[in-house]
């Protein structure tokens, strides 16, 4: 398999990842003004499905071309180690999450325990949700993210193996047959201690990670991401269209179910990446990446822009977002923030992000910057015999 690594990083992947961010962190304030304005109320995904996209062209990006030329051993421990940050970053923000909702409750009575958040479980059985926690089958809302991609880093190697022994395609099949068997046997994450699954199921989200490694396996090759043809962008033009008339509309339930395929198949929820869903985010991928327009405008931005940086330090930045944006829900309760103030708050989130992003830039272009070495001074003397 001919594979290259990049010679540079493709800053227009870190605008979009950045775009993405963003975006969840305005949807992670519920009821803002600004979060009907988001990519979500115009279709059937939204910019979780954009960033695991993104995830698995940056993890091809990032470990596949060692792995490809043989040296196993040193892109699977750096899966390892990056594994173990991503759980660490869980954790923490999961805490620190919970600790500000819990300041709501406390000082201002915000309802956390009536809110779909399942921090009401943690409550109720506490002794067992500190074991769900550190398994990760304990997770609240807007913090239940992370452990998707500990699991999808995790498989990662199962899909670079088969991609590198067996091809390409046998890569893609794969992760279609586990997506197709996930919905025929409803297979999810056990959730404990409460019932049902993960929110973010990883044995069907796993398909859009690998869609996103595929693509960028075929980027490193030098081949074109997806192959492009007129009738299809099209097609996917008129889906997008379609589906946003849809769902503005609220037209779910009029379109009848086929009676013959899986249930899991056919709804529009989060945990399963229904057919409809898979088909958007796809759809919404094919287009942009083959419209010259937004693509030409995404390459002309500046790879030291604010969004090129943001994109780059990508976990950090979700982390502070995930904090903000529980901060923001506090303060909305608390404070009945009108549009002004909420939009304020969630610009001062954004300015907050962007300064992190440069603070981390800074400090890793100094860490890589070698002091002049020191002059050595003449010898006046002979040096001292040992």
């Amino acid at each position: 398999m001919n594979i290259k690594p990049l010679g540079k990083r493709d800053h227009r992947i870190d605008i979009l990842r950045a775009l993405a961010l963003l975006s969840i962190f305005i949807n992670h304030i519920p009821g803002n003004v600004l979060e009907p304005f988001t990519h979500k109320n115009f279709g059937l995904s939204d910019s979780a499905e954009a960033f695991v996209l993104l995830a698995g062209v940056a993890s091809a990006f990032a470990y596949f071309p060692r792995f490809a030329a043989g040296a196993i051993a040193l892109p699977l421990a750096k899966i390892a180690k990056r594994v173990v940050v991503l759980y660490v970053a869980h954790l923490a923000s999961l805490m620190v999450g919970l600790g500000i909702f819990c300041i709501g409750l406390q000082q201002w009575g915000m309802p956390i325990l009536d809110i779909p958040l399942n921090i009401d479980t943690i409550f109720a059985q506490p002794t067992k949700a500190f074991i769900g926690i550190p398994l990760m089958t304990q997770q609240i809302g807007y913090h239940n993210i992370l452990p998707l991609y500990v699991c999808l880093l995790i498989f990662l190697p199962v899909l670079m193996a088969v991609a590198r022994f067996f091809g390409l395609g046998a890569m893609l099949f794969t992760s279609v047959a586990i997506y197709a068997a996930a919905h025929v046997f409803g297979l999810n994450m056990p959730a404990y201690p409460g019932n049902g699954g993960w929110f973010f199921n990883p044995i069907t989200w796993q398909l859009i990670f690998g869609v996103g490694f595929f693509v960028g396996v075929r980027v490193l090759r030098g081949q074109t991401p997806v192959p492009y043809y007129r009738p299809l962008w099209w097609l996917a033009l008129a889906y997008l269209v379609a589906t946003c008339i849809y769902h503005r509309y609220n037209l779910y339930g009029t379109i009848p179910s086929v009676s013959w395929l899986p249930h899991n198949f056919q709804v529009n929820e989060k945990p399963w990446v229904a057919l409809p869903r898979l088909l958007h985010i796809l759809s919404l991928a094919y287009v942009i990446g083959h419209s010259r327009l937004i693509m030409g405008w995404l390459g002309r931005l500046s790879p030291d822009g604010v969004l090129s940086r943001i994109g780059r330090n990508s976990l950090p930045v979700f982390w502070l977002g995930t904090a903000l944006s529980v901060v923001g829900q506090v303060t909305m309760f608390a404070a009945k923030l009108g549009a002004v103030g909420q939009i304020a708050f969630i610009a001062f989130g954004i300015l907050a992000q962007a300064a992190l992003a440069y603070f981390l830039d800074y400090l890793g272009k100094a860490s890589k910057t070698k002091p002049a070495p020191k002059p050595v001074p003449e010898q006046t003397q002979e040096p001292i015999a040992a």
